[in-house]
Protein backbone atom coordinates (compact mmCIF):
# COMPACT_ATOMS: atom_id res chain seq x y z
CA UNK A 1 0.00 0.00 0.00
CA UNK A 2 1.26 3.58 -1.28
CA UNK A 3 0.97 6.06 1.80
CA UNK A 4 0.74 9.43 -0.32
CA UNK A 5 1.92 12.38 1.63
CA UNK A 6 -1.56 13.87 1.40
CA UNK A 7 -2.65 10.62 3.73
CA UNK A 8 0.26 10.98 6.05
CA UNK A 9 -0.39 14.22 7.04
CA UNK A 10 -4.34 13.26 7.53
CA UNK A 11 -3.39 9.90 10.13
CA UNK A 12 -1.11 12.36 12.02
CA UNK A 13 -3.71 15.12 12.52
CA UNK A 14 -6.74 12.31 13.59
CA UNK A 15 -3.85 10.57 16.07
CA UNK A 16 -2.86 14.21 17.53
CA UNK A 17 -7.18 14.49 17.76
CA UNK A 18 -7.33 11.12 19.46
CA UNK A 19 -4.56 12.00 21.74
CA UNK A 20 -6.27 15.46 22.78
CA UNK A 21 -9.62 13.66 23.25
CA UNK A 22 -8.51 10.71 25.32
CA UNK A 23 -6.13 13.29 28.01
CA UNK A 24 -8.29 13.36 30.87
CA UNK A 25 -10.13 16.90 31.86
CA UNK A 26 -8.31 18.98 34.55
CA UNK A 27 -9.70 18.48 37.82
CA UNK A 28 -11.83 21.42 39.73
CA UNK A 29 -9.90 23.23 41.88
CA UNK A 30 -11.67 22.75 44.77
CA UNK A 31 -10.82 24.19 48.24
CA UNK A 32 -10.22 22.72 51.78
CA UNK A 33 -13.31 22.51 52.55
CA UNK A 34 -16.64 24.08 51.33
CA UNK A 35 -20.56 23.16 53.16
CA UNK A 36 -22.63 21.43 50.72
CA UNK A 37 -24.96 24.54 49.08
CA UNK A 38 -28.06 25.04 47.47
CA UNK A 39 -26.86 26.51 44.38
CA UNK A 40 -28.43 28.46 41.82
CA UNK A 41 -28.35 26.57 38.61
CA UNK A 42 -31.69 25.83 36.80
CA UNK A 43 -31.49 22.74 38.92
CA UNK A 44 -30.97 23.95 42.23
CA UNK A 45 -33.78 23.25 44.38
CA UNK A 46 -34.86 27.26 44.67
CA UNK A 47 -35.27 27.39 40.91
CA UNK A 48 -37.25 24.42 40.68
CA UNK A 49 -40.25 24.98 42.96
CA UNK A 50 -42.99 26.47 41.28
CA UNK A 51 -44.65 29.41 42.87
CA UNK A 52 -46.81 29.75 40.09
CA UNK A 53 -48.35 26.01 41.05
CA UNK A 54 -48.63 27.11 44.89
CA UNK A 55 -50.34 29.97 44.36
CA UNK A 56 -52.59 27.72 42.35
CA UNK A 57 -53.34 25.71 45.30
CA UNK A 58 -53.98 28.76 47.60
CA UNK A 59 -50.74 28.79 49.37
CA UNK A 60 -50.14 32.41 51.32
CA UNK A 61 -47.35 31.38 53.52
CA UNK A 62 -45.49 28.75 55.18
CA UNK A 63 -42.57 27.41 56.23
CA UNK A 64 -40.71 23.91 56.28
CA UNK A 65 -38.28 21.96 57.47
CA UNK A 66 -36.16 19.71 55.10
CA UNK A 67 -33.27 17.02 55.34
CA UNK A 68 -31.03 16.03 52.27
CA UNK A 69 -28.24 13.67 52.08
CA UNK A 70 -26.14 15.35 49.47
CA UNK A 71 -23.65 13.16 47.88
CA UNK A 72 -20.28 13.81 46.04
CA UNK A 73 -22.03 14.00 42.91
CA UNK A 74 -24.45 16.68 44.12
CA UNK A 75 -28.07 14.45 44.22
CA UNK A 76 -29.76 14.21 47.42
CA UNK A 77 -29.85 9.91 47.84
CA UNK A 78 -32.51 10.72 50.51
CA UNK A 79 -34.49 13.31 51.79
CA UNK A 80 -37.44 14.11 54.32
CA UNK A 81 -39.60 16.91 54.94
CA UNK A 82 -41.68 17.91 58.42
CA UNK A 83 -43.44 20.73 59.94
CA UNK A 84 -46.45 20.60 58.03
CA UNK A 85 -49.96 22.08 59.11
CA UNK A 86 -52.94 21.36 56.55
CA UNK A 87 -52.18 24.70 54.89
CA UNK A 88 -48.57 23.87 53.93
CA UNK A 89 -49.60 20.43 52.75
CA UNK A 90 -49.52 21.99 49.03
CA UNK A 91 -45.73 23.46 49.97
CA UNK A 92 -44.66 19.70 51.48
CA UNK A 93 -46.11 18.02 48.33
CA UNK A 94 -44.33 20.72 45.90
CA UNK A 95 -40.62 20.52 47.97
CA UNK A 96 -40.79 16.88 48.24
CA UNK A 97 -41.19 16.50 44.15
CA UNK A 98 -38.54 19.06 43.81
CA UNK A 99 -36.07 17.57 46.24
CA UNK A 100 -35.86 14.69 44.44
CA UNK A 101 -34.98 16.41 40.95
CA UNK A 102 -32.66 18.84 42.56
CA UNK A 103 -28.91 19.28 42.31
CA UNK A 104 -27.18 20.32 45.10
CA UNK A 105 -23.49 21.82 45.11
CA UNK A 106 -21.57 18.96 47.20
CA UNK A 107 -19.65 19.60 50.73
CA UNK A 108 -15.78 19.79 49.96
CA UNK A 109 -13.75 18.05 52.88
CA UNK A 110 -9.54 18.36 52.08
CA UNK A 111 -9.96 18.94 48.38
CA UNK A 112 -12.09 16.39 47.74
CA UNK A 113 -16.69 15.98 47.31
CA UNK A 114 -17.85 14.23 50.42
CA UNK A 115 -21.16 13.24 51.60
CA UNK A 116 -22.86 15.71 53.79
CA UNK A 117 -26.25 16.04 55.96
CA UNK A 118 -28.07 19.23 54.73
CA UNK A 119 -30.52 20.77 57.52
CA UNK A 120 -32.53 23.54 55.68
CA UNK A 121 -35.64 25.53 56.27
CA UNK A 122 -38.20 26.52 53.33
CA UNK A 123 -39.98 29.88 53.56
CA UNK A 124 -42.98 30.92 50.70
CA UNK A 125 -45.02 33.88 50.94
CA UNK A 126 -47.21 35.93 48.27
CA UNK A 127 -46.59 39.87 49.27
CA UNK A 128 -49.11 41.87 46.84
CA UNK A 129 -49.69 39.46 44.62
CA UNK A 130 -45.92 38.30 44.10
CA UNK A 131 -44.41 35.12 45.31
CA UNK A 132 -41.25 34.92 47.32
CA UNK A 133 -38.69 31.70 48.00
CA UNK A 134 -36.25 31.46 50.29
CA UNK A 135 -33.99 28.79 51.62
CA UNK A 136 -31.84 29.06 54.55
CA UNK A 137 -29.33 26.26 55.32
CA UNK A 138 -30.14 25.90 58.66
CA UNK A 139 -32.94 25.28 60.92
CA UNK A 140 -31.67 27.91 63.49
CA UNK A 141 -34.64 30.06 64.56
CA UNK A 142 -33.13 33.27 65.79
CA UNK A 143 -30.90 33.14 62.42
CA UNK A 144 -34.38 32.91 60.40
CA UNK A 145 -35.88 34.99 62.43
CA UNK A 146 -33.47 37.55 61.24
CA UNK A 147 -32.92 35.68 57.72
CA UNK A 148 -29.16 35.60 58.23
CA UNK A 149 -26.65 34.56 55.90
CA UNK A 150 -25.76 31.36 57.50
CA UNK A 151 -24.84 27.79 57.22
CA UNK A 152 -25.12 25.29 60.33
CA UNK A 153 -22.28 22.99 60.81
CA UNK A 154 -22.41 19.67 58.99
CA UNK A 155 -22.30 16.45 59.47
CA UNK A 156 -19.98 14.05 56.83
CA UNK A 157 -19.31 10.30 55.84
CA UNK A 158 -16.02 9.99 55.19
CA UNK A 159 -14.94 6.94 53.87
CA UNK A 160 -12.17 5.49 55.34
CA UNK A 161 -12.51 7.52 58.73
CA UNK A 162 -13.66 5.15 61.59
CA UNK A 163 -16.80 5.44 63.39
CA UNK A 164 -16.90 3.74 66.46
CA UNK A 165 -20.05 3.09 67.41
CA UNK A 166 -19.01 0.21 70.00
CA UNK A 167 -18.43 2.76 72.64
CA UNK A 168 -22.15 3.64 72.45
CA UNK A 169 -24.32 2.05 75.57
CA UNK A 170 -27.53 0.28 74.31
CA UNK A 171 -30.01 3.70 75.48
CA UNK A 172 -33.19 1.09 74.94
CA UNK A 173 -34.04 -1.91 78.33
CA UNK A 174 -35.16 -5.30 77.01
CA UNK A 175 -38.01 -6.28 74.53
CA UNK A 176 -39.86 -6.89 77.53
CA UNK A 177 -39.57 -3.01 79.12
CA UNK A 178 -42.16 -0.34 78.44
CA UNK A 179 -39.39 2.34 77.10
CA UNK A 180 -41.04 5.37 76.34
CA UNK A 181 -40.06 7.59 72.75
CA UNK A 182 -37.75 10.61 74.15
CA UNK A 183 -35.65 13.44 72.63
CA UNK A 184 -32.36 14.62 73.85
CA UNK A 185 -31.65 18.41 72.42
CA UNK A 186 -27.98 18.61 72.39
CA UNK A 187 -25.86 21.77 72.42
CA UNK A 188 -22.91 21.82 69.53
CA UNK A 189 -20.06 24.36 69.55
CA UNK A 190 -17.70 24.04 67.00
CA UNK A 191 -14.35 26.28 65.82
CA UNK A 192 -14.09 27.75 62.40
CA UNK A 193 -12.31 24.83 61.47
CA UNK A 194 -14.83 22.20 62.40
CA UNK A 195 -13.53 20.76 65.29
CA UNK A 196 -15.64 20.20 68.13
CA UNK A 197 -15.44 22.23 71.71
CA UNK A 198 -18.34 21.53 73.57
CA UNK A 199 -21.30 18.98 73.41
CA UNK A 200 -23.61 19.11 76.18
CA UNK A 201 -27.43 17.62 76.92
CA UNK A 202 -29.67 20.55 77.44
CA UNK A 203 -32.74 18.70 78.37
CA UNK A 204 -34.17 14.97 77.44
CA UNK A 205 -37.93 14.14 77.34
CA UNK A 206 -38.95 12.13 79.28
CA UNK A 207 -36.50 13.69 81.82
CA UNK A 208 -36.14 10.42 83.35
CA UNK A 209 -34.16 9.15 80.14
CA UNK A 210 -30.76 10.37 80.68
CA UNK A 211 -29.68 7.89 79.02
CA UNK A 212 -30.85 8.46 75.68
CA UNK A 213 -28.89 11.86 76.29
CA UNK A 214 -25.62 10.28 76.88
CA UNK A 215 -26.01 8.16 73.49
CA UNK A 216 -26.82 10.87 71.68
CA UNK A 217 -23.31 12.55 73.03
CA UNK A 218 -21.59 9.82 72.07
CA UNK A 219 -22.85 9.07 68.40
CA UNK A 220 -22.31 13.07 67.78
CA UNK A 221 -18.53 12.90 68.96
CA UNK A 222 -17.73 10.35 66.25
CA UNK A 223 -18.96 12.58 63.70
CA UNK A 224 -16.92 14.88 61.42
CA UNK A 225 -18.02 18.23 61.00
CA UNK A 226 -18.07 21.00 58.54
CA UNK A 227 -17.80 24.54 60.59
CA UNK A 228 -20.69 26.69 60.53
CA UNK A 229 -20.62 29.66 58.07
CA UNK A 230 -21.88 33.25 57.80
CA UNK A 231 -21.86 35.66 55.24
CA UNK A 232 -19.66 32.91 53.31
CA UNK A 233 -16.53 32.43 55.78
CA UNK A 234 -15.92 30.07 58.60
CA UNK A 235 -17.12 31.00 61.74
CA UNK A 236 -17.10 29.28 65.63
CA UNK A 237 -20.66 28.64 66.12
CA UNK A 238 -23.06 26.90 68.86
CA UNK A 239 -26.00 25.37 67.46
CA UNK A 240 -28.50 22.28 68.52
CA UNK A 241 -29.35 19.63 67.64
CA UNK A 242 -32.30 16.97 68.38
CA UNK A 243 -31.98 13.34 68.50
CA UNK A 244 -35.35 11.41 68.44
CA UNK A 245 -35.26 7.74 70.16
CA UNK A 246 -37.98 5.17 69.16
CA UNK A 247 -37.88 2.07 71.49
CA UNK A 248 -39.56 -0.97 69.60
CA UNK A 249 -42.61 -1.24 69.09
CA UNK A 250 -42.65 2.34 69.01
CA UNK A 251 -43.11 5.07 66.25
CA UNK A 252 -42.40 8.74 66.79
CA UNK A 253 -44.45 10.10 63.85
CA UNK A 254 -41.51 8.74 61.65
CA UNK A 255 -41.28 5.44 58.89
CA UNK A 256 -38.90 2.94 60.09
CA UNK A 257 -37.47 2.94 56.42
CA UNK A 258 -36.37 6.06 56.25
CA UNK A 259 -34.82 6.23 59.49
CA UNK A 260 -32.86 2.93 58.65
CA UNK A 261 -31.67 4.89 55.11
CA UNK A 262 -30.32 7.85 57.16
CA UNK A 263 -28.22 5.93 59.76
CA UNK A 264 -26.83 3.73 56.87
CA UNK A 265 -25.92 6.81 55.16
CA UNK A 266 -24.15 8.12 58.47
CA UNK A 267 -22.44 4.35 59.22
CA UNK A 268 -25.14 4.09 62.01
CA UNK A 269 -26.18 0.40 62.93
CA UNK A 270 -29.69 1.02 64.88
CA UNK A 271 -32.26 2.57 62.89
CA UNK A 272 -34.38 3.19 65.85
CA UNK A 273 -32.18 6.11 67.08
CA UNK A 274 -33.40 9.09 65.24
CA UNK A 275 -31.58 12.28 64.57
CA UNK A 276 -33.40 15.48 63.45
CA UNK A 277 -31.76 18.64 64.15
CA UNK A 278 -34.15 21.88 63.98
CA UNK A 279 -34.84 24.90 65.89
CA UNK A 280 -38.46 25.23 66.72
CA UNK A 281 -40.50 22.80 68.21
CA UNK A 282 -44.02 23.33 66.31
CA UNK A 283 -45.10 21.16 63.44
CA UNK A 284 -43.00 18.10 65.20
CA UNK A 285 -41.86 16.13 62.04
CA UNK A 286 -45.36 15.65 60.59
Amino acid sequence: MNVTPHLTKTLLVLIALAMIAAKPAPAENLPDMRPALIGSGPNSLVNLISTKHLMERGVKHGALFFYASVHPNGFPAYSKVWGTTKETEPLRDELRQKLSQARFIPAVYQHRPVYAGFYGTLAFSVVDGKPHVRIFANQELPELQKESDFISPQALYIPGHIYDYTKVKEPFGSWMTEDKPGVADISLTTDAAGNLKDIHLINVTPPESKRYGDAAIEIMRQWVFLPAYRNGKPVDSTTHEKFYFVPAFYRLQQDLACQTLLFQFFGFSNPEIVSSSFAAETGFLR
